[in-house]
């Protein structure tokens, strides 16, 4: 056993056996779950968003007003994305909208915090209220940008029932509330809690969940940085299944995370490597599941340099990335490439004219007839985003787009907050990134970053009918007008690309057997608290 997991295990064994040595009996398969990821935020207030483990804590904690309808779904979800008309209510009872569409009228369950504390609309609006005030990053662009919110959004009109106020009307107007930093805040318990310099409670919030979800705990049970254990909420009238505890622990090293789970002391491994993954399909008591999902790996180019901006060099860069060779030579048997400039995820039959094709002479007469010779660029990467794969791809990239004069240099950028640093910024030439929408729609895959409109739209693409197109996708219910627009959106990106989709990510999940009842919602994550034995 690798030595930086030894200690992790050791935990692991005792927690097992509910820490008071050999008397005690080690709980039966499913009672405790535990969940080793990359590591553990320093915090858990929603406002202090630290990347994928603040993603995959805040999932698990619950509390939030709606949720993804995976029930009818293929596999619950696993096999197709839940749209944004197929949500359900979590701590929302019912919801309606005006005839004008800029209004919805939310009714709220009967709901109770650990703590013993009623939900109220109130606690709704203090929620939000505080997210606007702390101005949270995603959370304000998918009530600002994405779904049209009003400035002061929430409307209270008594205990249990609440209206969500909008500018326009928006087909994203609840799907966003399924993202986890939306999730209820028990205002009663934390303002208890608050000082004159902490009006909204962070240094409270930093270390109590403080939610009307299906877990709880004690302050002892978080440790910054290293572990959170979850227990039952036992206010919590929601679905349940078999699972008593949740635990998370962060194991830095994919290699030990693997290890944990294939010798039975992680119940689930999150973030491995192919070949880890690939690896663990032969051990029979693990299931590794592979479901469908929106994430994607572009390639950006920045449109403000003066020869990455011309449409024919970008076009011919395209055209001269063997997608399928990347994906066969580095996922394993996992992944797809990406064959349009929509992801085939949204299940639409898209037109030949919104596809990528490989065509090495077309590329080269492109670049010729742009007036570019011999070209030098500079691609930044990360094994923090997308992913250790990142070398990978930019040796092969490296490789095929040297057929077309092109070379690449390759400039590694080791931490998340470098290569995201440097992409915020704008401060690149090329740059290879991660896609992985908030909430998993059309509209918001065009939106967010190949809209000019959209803050994070940072390396100068602007195509005016795309964004024109892209608004009326966000105005449209799912049905067979939407699909026409997000078809001719995938038409013009395709003529005018903006981020050159490279690889197709499915949403992958090494679990040990003797569970079942997984939702496979869009944002991939787990819900531990649904899953049942057997």
């Amino acid at each position: 056993m690798r030595p930086v997991a030894l200690a992790v295990v050791a935990a692991l064994a005792v927690a097992a056996c509910g820490g008071g040595g050999a008397a005690q009996e080690r709980p039966k398969a499913g009672t405790t779950f535990t969940y080793a990821i990359t590591g553990l935020p320093t915090s858990l207030d929603p406002a202090d968003y630290q990347g994928d483990p603040s993603r995959n804590i805040g999932f698990e904690l619950g509390s939030s007003l709606f949720r993804w309808g995976t029930e009818g779904l293929p596999k619950q979800g696993c096999d197709a994305l839940a749209k944004v008309d197929q949500i359900n209510g979590e701590l929302a009872e019912s919801y309606e909208r005006s005839a004008d569409g800029k209004v919805v009228k939310v009714k709220l369950k009967e709901a109770r915090s650990a703590a013993g504390n009623t939900l109220t609309s109130n606690d709704v609006k203090w929620t939000i209220d505080r997210l606007i005030q702390l101005k949270v990053g995603t959370p304000n662009t998918l009530m600002q940008d994405v779904a049209d919110w009003a400035a002061d959004p929430i409307k209270v009109v008594d205990d249990r029932n609440f209206e969500i106020l909008m500018d326009n009307p928006s087909a994203m107007d609840i799907a966003i509330l399924t993202w986890a930093q939306f999730r209820v805040l028990d205002s009663t318990e934390i303002k208890k809690n608050v000082t004159a310099e902490d009006p909204w409670g962070k240094a409270f919030v930093s270390r109590n969940a403080s939610t009307f979800g299906p877990w709880t705990h004690v302050t002892g049970d978080f440790v910054s940085g290293d572990r959170l254990t979850l227990t039952k909420n036992p206010n919590y009238t929601g679905e349940r299944g078999d699972v008593e505890k949740l635990v998370f622990v962060g194991v830095a090293d994919p290699a030990s995370r693997a290890q944990l789970l294939s010798t039975g002391n992680a119940s689930y491994a999150t973030g491995l490597q192919y070949e880890q993954y690939a690896q663990l399909r032969s051990n029979p008591a693990i299931d590794v599941q592979t479901c469908v999902s929106a994430d994607r790996i572009p390639l950006v180019l920045n449109a403000k340099d003066p020869v990455l901006g011309k449409n024919e060099v970008r076009k011919a860069i395209s055209l001269a990335i063997d997608r399928k060779t990347i994906v066969d030579a580095v996922y394993r048997g996992f992944n797809k490439p990406a064959d349009a400039t929509v992801s085939a995820a949204y299940g639409l039959d898209l037109p030949n004219a919104a596809k990528y094709q490989y065509n090495v002479d077309e590329a080269k007469k492109l670049l010729s007839a742009a007036g570019v010779g011999p070209l030098s660029i500079t691609l930044h990467i990360s094994p923090a985003r997308p992913g250790a794969e990142a070398e990978q791809i930019a040796i092969l990239l490296q490789s095929q787009l040297r057929q077309v004069g092109i070379e690449v240099k390759i400039q590694t950028l080791a931490s998340a907050t470098e290569i995201n640093t440097v992409f915020h910024d704008g401060n690149f030439q090329a740059l290879l990134y991660l896609e992985p929408p908030a909430v998993a729609d059309p509209y918001y895959s065009l939106f967010l970053y190949n809209s000019s409109k959209s803050k994070l739209n940072t390396f100068g693409y602007v195509d005016a009918e795309l964004d024109s197109v892209t608004a009326q996708v966000g105005r449209t219910t799912p049905g067979a007008e939407r699909d026409a627009l997000v078809k001719k959106a995938a038409e013009i990106q395709a003529n005018h690309p903006g981020f050159i989709y490279i690889v197709d990510r499915d949403f992958v999940h090494a679990v040990r057997k003797g569970l079942t009842n997984y939702q496979h919602a869009p944002n991939g994550e787990m819900f531990v608290h649904t899953l049942k034995q057997g």
